[in-house]
């Protein structure tokens, strides 16, 4: 049996210069090895809107729990399942329980299932609008 060297070299050349782009690629993602978390309330909406980093391919689970008093125990409001994108962001939009008030104090926690420690922020419950016209009413006219 007879291996043609002509053929092998200039095959591995080609196969080289194929797989150096994606080498190069890959190496142009930034390393991300733990969570980072931005939570903001969303305008217009019971929604907390939450942004943030961590490890690529990897699921993550943003939870929004809520303390509405020290004599009730803490509350899950809402669960989701998130995933990082090719550079290794996150972006979710979790929606507020029905039974909430203003004053409410809402934790949102982001894990991973795997061992990278988890993050969380806190904000603070207010109304789902920027004030409107008849919010500003004199009293007097009530």
């Amino acid at each position: 049996m007879h291996v043609s060297t002509r053929l092998s070299i200039p095959f591995l050349a080609a196969m080289a210069a194929l797989v150096a782009p994606v080498t190069a690629q890959s190496s142009s993602v930034p390393r991300v090895t733990r969570i980072t978390l931005i939570a903001t309330r969303v305008v217009g909406s019971e929604a907390v809107h939450v942004t943030g980093t961590a490890p690529a391919a990897q699921p993550l689970e943003a939870a929004l729990y809520a303390r509405f008093s020290q004599d009730l125990p803490t509350v899950l409001l809402s669960r989701r399942i998130v995933s990082t994108d090719a550079a290794c962001r996150y972006d979710a939009t979790l929606p507020i329980a029905p039974a909430f008030f203003r004053g409410a104090i809402v934790t949102v926690f982001v894990r991973a299932f795997s061992d990278v420690a988890g993050a969380s922020a806190t904000i603070t419950v207010a109304a789902p609008n920027i004030p409107a016209p008849p919010d500003d009413i004199p009293k007097s006219v009530h």
